[in-house]
């Protein structure tokens, strides 16, 4: 462990004498360990073939470094820890795909607890059901800025948000009932596929209108399943947006053509824009909410 140590300490003396870096790990079929300082980036992936260890791919922020090691899961806490004791830095990410290692998932994730008990992203993909993998994470893991569930999860799926969070996603939404959905506490809200009704999605955002629910949303998108959820949408009070020629919404959230805009209007005088955009997991493409400020204005405008 010195080795890599000393090794970690070469690379790094050169951009700065202070020690203020992060790093993020992926939990994969080789897994892999970040650190970033600044605009500048190191990855250490773990590899099971020998003839790739020590390759390194240089970009012009970005330096890739392949390392070898018989056991990947080993070589990744290895790294873990160096990178953590060396730099003092902060784990700010973790994605983990359930499907490599089945079998260590959790004791994996309870390992990382005894480094830290909390990130600002937490991000599980997988093809594989994993309901009871999720909650297991979440309970042992806080996710403090954002959660991304990119897996597949049953419809009896639930989930207790132990706080607030900027981001919330999830591709297989099924389980999110009109019920729950009013309560997930997130800025950000992003649904792929979901079971919601026409008339609950319309009486989702009359309750924002009434200012009853969701009073901090920011932003809000949801992949439409039928015209009739859309023909729900376009019965709302909205004020029609008159603009001519093709126009974007280009932001930090998104950057995306718009095929048709209207405003809707809460009571207590807050505006959102309300758009619909291709999908590729629809035909009816996607509804998306915005909230209007200084910054969606000027993306709005790009």
């Amino acid at each position: 462990m010195s080795r890599i140590a000393k090794l970690i300490g070469q690379m790094c003396w050169k951009n700065s004498r202070h020690i203020d870096y992060r790093f993020d790990v992926q939990i994969r079929k080789e897994p892999l360990v970040a650190f970033t300082k600044g605009e500048r980036r190191w990855v250490y992936e773990i590899t099971t073939e020998m003839d790739k260890s020590d390759q390194r791919r240089i970009w012009t922020d970005i330096e890739l470094q392949y390392k070898y090691y018989k056991n990947p899961i080993e070589g990744l806490k290895t790294w873990i820890q160096v990178v953590q004791k060396t730099l003092k830095a902060t784990l700010q990410y973790i994605r983990i795909n359930i499907d490599d290692y089945p079998t260590q998932n959790r004791v994996l994730i309870d390992w990382i607890k005894t480094e830290t008990s909390s990130v600002e992203k937490f991000v599980i993909n997988g093809s594989k059901l994993a309901d009871d993998d999720v909650t297991y994470f979440l309970n042992t893991i806080t996710a403090k800025w954002g959660l991304c569930l990119d897996c597949k999860l049953s419809d009896q799926f639930t989930i207790n948000f132990s706080r607030a969070v900027a981001a919330f996603y999830v591709h297989h939404g099924e389980w999110i009932t009109w019920v729950q959905l009013l309560l997930i506490p997130a800025l950000s809200i992003s649904i792929v596929h979901s079971s919601l009704t026409p008339q609950e999605l319309k009486v989702f955002f009359e309750l924002w209108m009434d200012s009853k629910y969701h009073e901090k949303l920011r932003y809000f998108d949801i992949v439409l399943k039928s015209q009739q959820h859309l023909e729900a949408i376009e019965s709302l009070p909205h004020t029609p947006i008159d603009k001519e020629g093709l126009w974007y919404l280009d932001s930090w959230f998104y950057k995306d053509m718009v095929q048709a805009g209207v405003e809707i209007t809460r009571n207590d005088g807050a505006t959102a824009f309300l758009g619909w955009f291709e999908s590729p997991h629809s035909e009816f493409g996607l509804i998306r909410f915005c909230l209007y400020s200084n910054e969606l204005n000027n993306a709005l405008n790009a």
